[in-house]
């Protein structure tokens, strides 16, 4: 991945960390980023930059950011014109420049809309450092992706997980160390930083959502005309099911998911 020609307090690791859980929802049809609100509250504007940059480079479009104005807490990253597209507007929060996606009123009369400005959570959640793994498959994913076009990133995280287990402790102890000075870094920045896994029910409703996000891929598999489709800006989490946040017992026993096996995952919501 290139290196972020942008000023910001995150490493570079840490922002390749964060677009790489990002653009698992890129493809062809999607126009149109979702980011959660307490990680993107997180970002700095240099992170934000970086992000807006290499999205632009998918869809080679100018790109701005925007709260969600209609429901849960979500910003948006995308070209204005979808934006701006058949229902939607964009206003702007009381006394600030922060810019919002509302729906236009559909009584025909014309409104000023006054939005408050949004309210940051008590706690914004810290992103997950990634560990010796998760950078071993950040650096081999797109050449996997490149050499087997239309594989699925559950496939390529199970090539990439037999490919960890084999490689030489001379290769797993180098990307051990970058994972420590990553989580290093964090604890500098954040001493208050601890992980804290997902609650059962929290996993449970994912497994819910990414069963039910498959089975709509499934249908519009079968209904969608490839060669007719016409890009739109789809909904932000059309994206391969997401793995589950489990992680080894330690770093230094970081072995990579099988097919039987959850993939571990860097915590960024």
């Amino acid at each position: 991945m290139p290196r972020a020609n942008v000023a910001s307090n995150y490493t570079q690791d840490q922002l390749d960390a964060i677009w790489d859980q990002l653009k698992a929802q890129v493809s062809p049809f999607v126009y149109v980023l979702c980011i959660e609100g307490p990680l993107y509250r997180v970002l700095d504007d240099g992170a934000k930059q970086f992000i807006a940059k290499q999205f632009m480079e998918q869809v080679t479009e100018r790109v701005m950011y925007c709260r969600d104005g209609t429901d849960g807490d979500r910003y948006f990253l995308g070209s204005p014109r979808f934006f701006l597209a058949g229902s939607g507007m964009i206003v702007h929060a009381l006394h600030t420049k922060e810019a919002i996606w509302v729906k236009r009123p559909d009584d025909g009369i014309q409104h000023i809309l006054v939005v408050p400005p949004a309210l940051p959570k008590k706690c914004a959640k810290i992103p997950r450092p990634p560990n010796a793994y998760i950078l071993y498959r950040s650096d081999r994913h797109r050449f996997v992706k490149a050499s087997q076009p239309g594989i699925h990133n559950n496939e390529i995280s199970q090539i990439l997980g037999r490919a960890w287990n084999l490689e030489s402790e001379a290769i797993r102890a180098k990307y051990k160390q970058r994972a420590d000075a990553i989580k290093a870094e964090l604890i500098k920045r954040h001493p208050e930083y601890k992980y804290r896994p997902r609650r059962p029910s929290e996993r449970r409703r994912r497994r819910i959502a990414e069963q039910t996000e498959e089975a709509e891929d499934a249908l519009a598999d079968i209904v969608v005309d490839a060669s007719q489709a016409v890009p739109v800006a789809a909904r932000a989490d059309e994206a391969d099911p997401e793995p589950t946040d489990e992680a080894p017992a330690s770093d230094d026993e970081a072995t990579a998911p099988t097919a039987e096996t959850p993939v571990p995952t860097v915590e960024a919501s």
